[in-house]
């Protein structure tokens, strides 16, 4: 991947192993348990939950399956246990998957989602006895941005598609965490200023579609340096777009880009 990324496997949480099975017959396995966000959205209410998933992929079948927990919309837990559902390739490391079967438990089915094996980021999506819309994703990770400067007292512009964007939101969901990596402060420069910085305490709106992401003015991890204010991004699509916004250092920046790559 042209993007890298220091902290993302500590906020994605991710563990991941390789195993075998006897030498006639090896089994090429992934493992890997996550922290799991989750938007149960009935008519215009939604409600968040946090929990886990625990993520086995076969790649010598090329199937895979989870296990994870979720509240519905009336705030009752859940857990699911999906069978092994076939792993398609779509495009790079992203692989959908799917299933209808009811055998998911918990009146869940039409079960079907995405994952970036080069990242860890997760999504998947289902149906809940029937009315109710169930999007499960890890902490968003936007690797596929275009992000463009402008310098507002001459109009210059410049963009880069070097910079991702992270959110790992708090266990209630009302605030997160934004990484940006491969941070970018100066226009044509191509040169990155930050490899990773780290704002806290940003505050989150849940949405029937996504997520909204704001601040007036938050600090980053280099202390004097890189503070961003009027922040506002739209995390839509059900998380599968962002669009965003932020002012630094002189410039404002706009950010565009999807949570999975399109086919070309």
């Amino acid at each position: 991947m042209k993007k890298s990324f220091i902290y993302l496997f500590a906020l994605l949480a991710v563990v991941m192993f390789t195993s075998c099975g006897n030498d006639d017959e090896p089994v090429n396995k992934q493992t890997f348990t996550s922290t799991i966000n989750t938007r149960a959205i009935e008519d215009d209410a939604v409600v968040f939950s946090q929990g886990s998933a625990s993520v086995e992929a076969n790649f010598t079948n090329m199937t895979i399956q989870f296990t994870s927990d979720f509240k519905d919309a009336n705030g009752r837990s859940h857990s699911i246990t999906t069978p092994e559902m076939p792993m398609t390739s779509t495009v790079g490391t992203i692989y959908s998957f799917g299933s209808a079967a009811s055998t998911i438990g918990s009146g869940a089915d039409n079960l079907r989602g995405n994952i970036d094996l080069a990242t860890g980021m997760m999504w998947y999506t289902f149906t809940l006895d029937g009315s109710t819309t169930v999007v499960s994703t890890t902490h968003l990770l936007y690797a596929y941005t275009t992000t463009t400067l402008t310098n507002p007292s001459n109009g210059n512009t410049g963009e880069n598609n070097s910079s991702a964007y992270l959110f790992a939101l708090s266990a209630t969901g009302e605030s997160c965490i934004m990484q940006i990596s491969n941070f970018m402060s100066s226009l044509g420069s191509g040169v990155i200023d930050a490899a990773e910085l780290q704002y806290n305490g940003l505050n989150v709106l849940h949405t029937p579609t996504g997520y909204v992401i704001t601040a007036d003015e938050v600090e980053s991890s280099y202390k004097g340096f890189y503070t961003l204010t009027d922040v506002h991004f739209e995390l839509d699509d059900q998380c599968r777009v962002i669009e965003g916004a932020y002012k630094c250092n002189g410039l404002d920046f706009k950010v565009n880009g999807d949570l999975f790559p399109k086919a070309n």
